[in-house]
């Protein structure tokens, strides 16, 4: 068993194929069979079983890719150690963030730290709040956005995000200057089923304290399209409002409310350190954090 095998098997597992597999690591797809099928006459045991839907993992495939997710984590880290000893920082990083992050955002982060760090590859992954999470703590990404920073070998202020209210230009409230949680009892909900939990969160409210849910979407262009057609009210971060987005009106919650996001990961390596420490800077040099807007 070495390292190149472990590569081959996580990348089957990520991809889904063993061509997309291929692909990743820089071999044939005869390549991948065969450092797969050396893996399992190895060990004794199938990993992976192929059938009409697809590969799946086995049982003790699953206990396995974990422990090779963890191998190969250690061996980035080991490596990038060693770099930074010959002044250099290398290696690749697999970071997490939610869909709704603003473009501006997330192309100045990026752009910004591979300029500083060519030698560094990136790799995007999107997911909900709570997939990015478990993607951490399995070692499928290195990097995410959380809004918890607790548990994480790693972890650093974000951004500092107000949530607002949309509301249709001609509604009731339009005229309001800010509008409690109260005013919108009778409302209609937009909104993503999987951030509304964490809205009640982040708000440190109970179950009951918002309206329930009407219509489930998840993209911001389709709420807001939604909201502006008189659909329903909708409570969102307003980073992801255009200054100029016409038919409808962002208005704060009284009191105003503020979600502190962070950035944590797992990898305890110069790369992660300086991914995390760079998109920091950035977010706070472009008005990202409350003490700059």
């Amino acid at each position: 068993m070495n390292l190149n095998q472990l590569e081959v098997l996580v990348a089957i597992v990520d991809t889904g194929s063993l061509t997309s597999a291929g692909d990743v690591v820089g071999l044939t797809q005869s390549a991948v069979s065969y450092s797969l099928s050396r893996l399992e006459a190895e060990l004794g045991v199938t990993l992976l079983e192929r059938g009409r839907q697809g590969i799946a993992l086995t049982r003790v495939g699953h206990e396995v890719v974990q422990h090779a997710r963890a191998i190969l984590n250690h061996t980035e880290a080991i490596r990038q150690k060693a770099a930074r000893e010959r002044g250099l920082t290398v290696g690749k990083l697999r970071f997490g963030c939610v869909s709704t992050v603003p473009s501006r955002l997330l192309t100045g982060i990026l752009r910004d730290f591979q300029q500083k760090y060519p030698d560094i590859d990136v790799v995007l992954f999107e997911g909900t709040p709570r997939e990015l999470v478990d993607w951490l703590e399995n070692g499928v990404i290195d990097i995410a956005t959380v809004t918890r920073p607790e548990g994480f070998a790693l972890s650093i202020p974000f951004v500092q995000a107000e949530i607002t209210v949309i509301v249709p230009a001609n509604h009731r409230l339009a005229h309001e200057s800010a509008i409690s949680l109260e005013s919108l009892t009778n409302e209609t909900l937009i909104g993503p089923k999987a951030e509304y939990g964490l809205m009640h969160v982040l708000l440190g409210l109970g179950h009951g304290a918002l309206p329930r849910l009407r219509h489930e979407v998840s993209t911001p262009n389709t709420i807001f399209a939604m909201v502006r057609e008189k659909m329903g009210v909708a409570l969102v971060l307003k980073m992801l409002l255009d200054t100029d987005t016409p038919g409808i009106v962002a208005l704060p919650l009284a009191p105003r409310q503020f979600t502190d996001i962070y950035l944590a990961s797992n990898l305890k390596a110069p790369a992660a350190e300086a991914f995390l420490e760079s998109c920091a800077r950035w977010a706070k040099a472009h008005g990202f954090t409350r003490d700059t807007a």
